[in-house]
């Protein structure tokens, strides 16, 4: 019984590892700032060559200034505290073991794509929610505090609408702006 809960600790430790980096590597510092390796007491050399190999990558990629990526971190974060994807993550095992409410078995790379869109939309929206936060209004000064696409911001701002994150406030010398709900 213990072994498996311990199984269990570790396969939720590598789901949330996997977001992670993927969210890293859509907020740019890339998902090899972040490492996940399993090894017991006994496996001294295996630690040792772990170790080699993350410091090396650590080096490879070179200094991290986290100021520069402020807005994309903060973003990131947030969405890894979205209930939206912490559901899914924790459905992950039963969908693709046990089934659905219907009884039917998920592929699992039918799940790890719902899984990527639900993880980027996420992520942009919480951009665009930071970007509004800063006095950012309209779909340009969006986009270009983002990073994102004009007509991915536009989107993005018509969804955030429907679910009432976002308020359209009128227009301003004929562009439309909004702020954060």
């Amino acid at each position: 019984m213990g072994d498996c809960h311990y199984l269990d600790g570790n396969v939720q430790a590598e789901k949330k590892i996997r977001l992670t980096q993927r969210l890293l590597a859509l907020a740019g510092p890339g998902r090899d700032r972040l490492h996940l390796a399993w090894c017991s007491s006994a496996e001294g050399q295996r630690y040792a060559e772990i170790i080699k190999e993350v410091t090396d990558s650590i080096r490879e990629q070179g200094p991290f200034d986290p100021e520069a990526y402020k807005l994309p971190l903060e973003a990131a974060e947030m969405t890894l505290e979205s209930e939206t994807l912490r559901w899914l993550v924790g459905k992950e095992v039963s969908l693709t073991t046990q089934g659905d409410v219907y009884g039917r078995k998920w592929d699992a790379d039918r799940f790890e794509a719902i899984l990527t869109g639900v993880l980027e939309s996420e992520y942009q929206q919480n951009l665009i929610t930071l970007a509004l936060r800063q006095g950012c209004s309209s779909v340009r000064d969006i986009g270009q505090q983002t990073g994102l696409e004009l007509i991915r911001v536009s989107q993005l701002l018509s969804e955030m609408e429907k679910a009432a994150r976002v308020v359209f406030k009128g227009h301003q010398d004929r562009v439309p702006v909004f702020e954060a709900s």
